[in-house]
Order: structure tokens, then C-alpha cells, then sequence
């Protein structure tokens, strides 16, 4: 029944030796219950193994490592293992990657068949990947999928490579909606040499696709990417400030649509980076903004200077006396931390009635004096959208001799 438990679970069977299964894995359970009852201390103990699911899910599991195969002569067969692990984590396709205690090696497998129990886990199959399918989808966007790729073509009843000439392989690779876009007749580059998809079965077992390939004299389409970030090499931020980096990323010197870019700050203590090249500037100092996409990527240096607070002010220029009913013209100048500020205009008025304003246009100001000598007024300019910002001018009116 063991026989039957391990060979019917890993790509399919017919109905009577699903029967035949199903009678064994409930007879099992009923003679090992207390065993089985033990899985989640198992997991909680030394002998548990960390792994991650599909590149973002972390969970424990148990390797049998007893019924590890040893099928020399089945390639198919000679990197397959029993993993036990908590009821739903994994399906059919998954990609499990496991990091040897001993060797601190990391390989990546895919789960090829899947028993579930009703005693607190699923037992999977999965098989060590031995290759990886690289392609491009409809935008251009490049995908490294982990596959097996094996000699022959595969007999699913039976778990064997039918032996076939050399320029034939079978490919197992996960079935997800970036896979599918894998089409007949497509050709993709594998080792040395060039394949054209010729089968795909993605019916036979629910969670994979089954690949028939031949070597082919058609190369496999090339690509030459080119990413740009058009604000140039370095910059400058004041702190908690905000600066959108403009990416352009080419095809063959085509410029594509909406590609799929990643940003990644090196330090985000200094600048953090959203998904939209949206960096925001959080302490003083430098990092570097990487922008990448389709294997290819450019750095962007970025300084984080200190926040510089405003500090107008307003200077008067002009004659500090005016003839009696005589005329002179005033200029105003704005400045912020002792730069001029051009385009901030100033409203003009005056102290005193001795003389009078005859024309102002923001900058400058036109005075008149008064028929009276030996008096003073003061001219008055005021930062237009700040009361609290002015100078006084002091103009002594004086006579004609």
C-alpha cells in the first residue's frame, strides 16, 4: 500500500489505482494515528526545515529524507523527495526554495504531487530544478522561471524518460498566468542550443505544464534593453523634500509603453524610492537611487542638503534728499538669506506730508517733494504678500540753493 501511496501520488492515475490509493493512505493513518498526531511538534523541533514558497511565503516542513529516490535510471525520478508540511501551503507548481543546514546550499524545487491528509499536513512530491526558462512576455518584461528539463518525453502513469533522440527534451514548469503566455512553436535558448516548443499539455496534471521541445536552427529572438534616467547622473534634495525620477527604457532602440521598472534606495535612512521612482528625501546626507528593468539598470547619485528657511528682506536704493517740488525715483530689492529674489513686487507708501507718491509700479516708486524745506519724510516698501516684511527710507526734503 506504501508502493501505491508514493507512486499514485505523483503525476496521476486511473481511477482504480486512485481507489487503490485511497485505501492505503486510510488504512495507514488508522495504524499510525498517534504517530500522526505528532506532526506539529515535529515542526516545532530541531528536525524541521525552513523554506519559502513562491519567493514570499516562509514555512516549515519535513523532508523525508528515507524516500528521497534513488532511481539512478530515471533522470525524472532521481532528484524527487517527500516533504510533509501543514494542510494548504503549497499546491501542484509550486516553487519551494530550501537552503541545506549542512551544506548552506540553496536549491529550488517544484512540487510535482501533492497528497492531502486529513491529519494536520499534505504529503508533496517535489523535484529538484535543474534549469531556468528565461523569456519575454507581451511587454517586453523578462521572467526566469525555475523548470526540469529531462531528456525524452515524460510517461505520466508510470514516472519514466522514454528514451528519443538527443533533439528532443521534456520540460516540467509551473502553471501560472506568466507561464501560459508560452506558446507553441515559440523558441527559447537552453545550454548551447536553440528549441522550439512543438507540445503543451497543461491538462494532464492540474498546477503544471508539460513542455515537448526540439532542437531547432532558429535562434531564439534576442533583446537589447537600454534604461535611462533622464535626470541625470547626480542631484541635489533638500531634506524632506520630494523629486520624481523620469525613466525611459528601450527595446532594439524602441522606447516601450508603461515598462515595469523596480527602484531601490541604498540607503533609505537617507532617501527612500517608491515604485514610481517617487524618492523622498528623510536625512542629510548621500545615497544612491538604482533603477532597473529587463536586466539592465542605471544608478542615480542623490545629496540630501539641509532645509534652508526663508529670511526676507527688503533694500531701498535711491537720493536721501529731494529738492523742494522736485521729483526722484526709488528702487526696492527683495532678497531671501541675502539673494535677490526677482518677480515679488512691493507695495510703496510714505510717512510724513511733505511729499507725495506720484507713480509706483512694484519696483520703483516715484516721490514728489513738498514746497516746504528743512523737513523729512520716510518712503516705506512693503513685501506685497507680507506686511511684516518692509523697509523705511528716510528722504530729507531740502531747498533749491
Amino acid at each position: 500500500m506504501e508502493y501505491y501511496r508514493k507512486i499514485n501520488g505523483l503525476f496521476g492515475t486511473t481511477s482504480k489505482k486512485d481507489y487503490l490509493q485511497k485505501q492505503a493512505v486510510k488504512s495507514i493513518n488508522n495504524a499510525h494515528s498517534l504517530v500522526l498526531s505528532t506532526f506539529e511538534i515535529l515542526i516545532g523541533s530541531d528536525i524541521a526545515e525552513d523554506i519559502v514558497i513562491d519567493d514570499f511565503t516562509n514555512a516549515k516542513c519535513i523532508f523525508d529524507y528515507s524516500k528521497t529516490s534513488q532511481d539512478t535510471k530515471a533522470e525524472l525520478a532521481s532528484y524527487i523527495k517527500e516533504m510533509w508540511i501543514e494542510v494548504g501551503k503549497v499546491n501542484i507548481g509550486s516553487i519551494v526554495n530550501h537552503t541545506d543546514k549542512v551544506s548552506l546550499i540553496e536549491n529550488t524545487y517544484i512540487v510535482v504531487s501533492k497528497q492531502e491528509d486529513s491529519k494536520g499536513y499534505d504529503v508533496c512530491y517535489i523535484q529538484k530544478s535543474n534549469n531556468t526558462l528565461q523569456f519575454y512576455d507581451s511587454t517586453s518584461t523578462l521572467h526566469s522561471i525555475p523548470c526540469i528539463i529531462s531528456k525524452g518525453s515524460i510517461s505520466l502513469d508510470e514516472q519514466k524518460i522514454i528514451s528519443t533522440l538527443d533533439s528532443e527534451i521534456a520540460v516540467q514548469i509551473s502553471n501560472t498566468s506568466i507561464t501560459r503566455q508560452i506558446e507553441i512553436n515559440d523558441v527559447y535558448k537552453i545550454g548551447l542550443r536553440n528549441y522550439t516548443i512543438v507540445n503543451i499539455d497543461d491538462i494532464t496534471v492540474n498546477g503544471l505544464l508539460l513542455i515537448k521541445m526540439q532542437y531547432s536552427e532558429v535562434s531564439q529572438e534576442t533583446h537589447t534593453f537600454v534604461l535611462t534616467i533622464l535626470n541625470g547622473s547626480n542631484l541635489s534634495i533638500q531634506e524632506d523634500n520630494t523629486l520624481q525620477l523620469n525613466v525611459n527604457v528601450t527595446d532594439n532602440g524602441v522606447l516601450l509603453v508603461n515598462p515595469t521598472i523596480s527602484y531601490v534606495s541604498s540607503n533609505n535612512l537617507i532617501c527612500s524610492v517608491n515604485s514610481s521612482g517617487l524618492v523622498t528625501s528623510i536625512g542629510i546626507g548621500s545615497c544612491t537611487i538604482s533603477a532597473s528593468a529587463n536586466g539592465v539598470s542605471e544608478d542615480i547619485s542623490v545629496i540630501v542638503v539641509a532645509s534652508i528657511t526663508d529670511d526676507y528682506s527688503v533694500a531701498i536704493t535711491g537720493s536721501e534728499s529731494i529738492k523742494i517740488n522736485k521729483t526722484s525715483t526709488y528702487v526696492a530689492t527683495v532678497y531671501n538669506n541675502g539673494v535677490i529674489v526677482g518677480g515679488i513686487d512691493c507695495i510703496w507708501s510714505l510717512v510724513g506730508s511733505y511729499a507725495s507718491i506720484n507713480s509706483q509700479d512694484g519696483d520703483n516708486c516715484v516721490i514728489t517733494a513738498g514746497k516746504t524745506s528743512g523737513n523729512s519724510v520716510a518712503l516705506r516698501a512693503t513685501k506685497s504678500d507680507d506686511i511684516t516684511i518692509y523697509k523705511d527710507f528716510v528722504i530729507n526734503i531740502v531747498g533749491l540753493w
